[in-house]
């Protein structure tokens, strides 16, 4: 078991940070890199489809770049996220991470700042860089054919991408805006938790994991709906789940509290790693 004092130093937080920061830069700029040019790509061809005067131009120029970078997003915080131990993949990786003089609660915190935070406020910046690109390079050939958007706000990408429960579930609309928000950060912190538990290929295992589980719900709820199907109460208070703002609250409370989960018990994991073994149960 790993004996490393749990205590918090600034210090010493700020120089694991630093060396953790230096050690992957590479990597960390490539994935940068990645992340801009695929917006940049993504952004110049969806904007070359907005023709003027179309009567779907107005919604290809805001509501769709906007829901594309909402899923862009989500995909890059669990890929992030997965990778945040990658230094348990290896006995030598291990050794260097663990027995650094940092404590356990700096090194989980200083990869959480990194891979989860980090990515959160990275990929707005580069959203914002790769709309301002677009507008660079096609600025000088717009016309009345063929419209250029100004610049667009991505941090409520999100939140747009979740106008459309405006009409389906009035009542929930609010709750399911925050919780795609809430829901992100739990993503992260179920794929974050599947670095812990299997840092060799973290993001499929997880993603195995995570959809067998599902898989397994599913089979799970559908005997129930089928068994009162014919039952008017129960298709009644179904209803009324979905439509009165019950559903929108309960699935909000879910995310919050998958976040504590995750997070948690990541920690948790994490403090039991050793040198030797990397099996979670010990």
């Amino acid at each position: 078991m790993n004996t490393v004092n749990q205590t918090f130093n600034w210090s010493r937080f700020t120089a694991a940070l630093r060396k953790e920061i230096v050690e992957s830069k590479r990597g960390l700029m490539f994935t940068l890199i990645g992340i801009y040019g695929v917006l940049t790509l993504i952004m110049i061809l969806g904007n070359l489809i907005c023709i003027r005067p179309a009567i779907l131009a107005e919604i290809l120029a805001e509501k769709v770049p906007q829901t594309t970078v909402a899923m862009i997003f989500s995909l890059v915080v669990m890929v992030s996220a997965s990778m945040a131990f990658k230094g348990l993949k290896t006995k030598a990786s291990r050794t260097s991470l663990l027995t650094s003089p940092s404590s356990t609660l700096e090194k989980f915190l200083v990869n959480v700042l990194i891979y989860v935070v980090g990515i959160f406020v990275a990929f707005f910046a580069c959203a914002q860089l790769s709309d301002l690109t677009r507008i660079a390079v096609l600025w000088w050939f717009r016309s009345e054919e063929f419209m250029v958007p100004g610049p667009m706000n991505f941090l409520t990408s999100l939140t747009t991408a979740g106008h459309m429960y405006d009409s389906m579930l009035p009542n929930s609309a609010q709750y399911l805006k925050i919780s795609m928000w809430v829901g992100v950060l739990a993503s992260a912190g179920l794929y974050l938790l599947g670095s812990v538990i299997w840092p060799r290929l973290s993001l499929l295992k997880t993603f195995a994991a995570v959809y067998a589980l599902e898989f397994c719900l599913f089979i799970i709820v559908i005997p129930v709906f089928i068994f009162f199907a014919d039952s008017m109460v129960f298709l009644n208070w179904i209803a009324d789940f979905f439509t009165q703002g019950t559903f929108g609250i309960c699935l909000l409370v879910w995310a919050a509290l998958l976040v504590l989960v995750t997070f948690g018990l990541a920690w948790y994991l994490f403090k039991r790693k050793d040198v030797i073994s990397l099996k979670w149960w010990k």
